[in-house]
């Protein structure tokens, strides 16, 4: 599924909402979260190095509720990010955006605020502002520690 954006100026025909040359949204996955697990960790393909990136994420959780939220950030050198910001709504929230040791895979770590029963999901999308990627998922985890999984 790909969204495209187009920015409208006087003249622009409403015709053209479906052509695009802005970057495309990928959706990465649809996560399960479930039992007693706070945490969900999940490791991506991409080994980005100065990258600027969007992400979108939304789902619902059975006594968590609803979560949606966004985040941006400029992957830089090594495992370092330059500017990132992360917008939560909801009690479960993305807490960290961090990369692993060699290759620098891209993560991200949600956090469900308590580790009591739950089960839903968690749909993550992801902007590569072109690089012309489709980033896919290496491996993924449910746990209860509050550390980086994949580090």
């Amino acid at each position: 599924m790909s969204i495209y954006q187009r920015t409208i100026s006087d003249g622009t025909s409403p015709n053209m909402f479906a052509r695009s040359s802005m970057p495309m949204m990928h959706h990465v996955g649809e996560f399960t979260f479930r039992a007693g697990n706070r945490y969900l960790d999940i490791k991506t393909d991409m080994a980005t190095q100065s990258a600027m990136l969007s992400f979108y994420y939304w789902g619902y959780l059975y006594n968590s509720g609803d979560l949606f939220g966004s985040a941006g950030t400029y992957a830089y050198s090594g495992t370092s990010f330059i500017n990132t910001y992360i917008r939560n709504s909801g009690l479960t929230t993305l807490s960290s955006i961090y990369k692993t040791g060699s290759p620098h895979y891209l993560c991200l770590k949600f956090d469900r605020g308590t580790d009591g029963y739950s089960e839903g999901k968690v749909n993550l999308f992801i902007i590569d502002h072109g690089l012309g990627i489709a980033p896919g998922v290496l491996s993924y985890a449910q746990n209860n520690s509050a550390s980086l999984y994949y580090t």
